[in-house]
């Protein structure tokens, strides 16, 4: 997968979840670990800081490893919802990174579909 591939999917739908990644030791010895204080987006903030700030080079497999359903914490509540959309905000911000203006509006949208369904 091409690293520039990885950033569109971050971008537009999200497609990085958090069990589908394997991550050598010395990538997290460089750049650090899971900052737990930005909750259910730490996964997210994670993969921000290695993929686009540190550009942090990925594989695709195409093959099923893990099954996830949707939903989850933070997708529990509304409430639960606003919340992760806030951190998803401060990872960009924290990285000193800027998202296009319809990261912030696709996203929360792609969850909307989890409360319905």
């Amino acid at each position: 997968m091409e690293y520039a591939l990885v950033v569109y999917y971050i971008y537009f739908y999200q497609k990085i979840k958090s069990l589908n990644k394997f991550v050598k030791k010395k990538i997290y010895d460089q750049h650090g670990v899971f900052n737990l204080q930005l909750g259910t987006a730490a996964d997210y903030e994670l993969m921000l800081r290695f993929i686009y700030k540190h550009g942090i080079k990925v594989s695709y497999l195409n093959e099923v490893i893990v099954k996830m359903r949707t939903g989850g914490v933070s997708n529990k509540t509304v409430q639960n919802r606003w919340r992760a959309n806030q951190h998803d905000k401060q990872a960009w911000l924290i990285n000193e990174l800027k998202p296009y203006w319809f990261t912030t509006i696709l996203k929360p949208m792609r969850k909307v579909v989890q409360f319905i369904g």
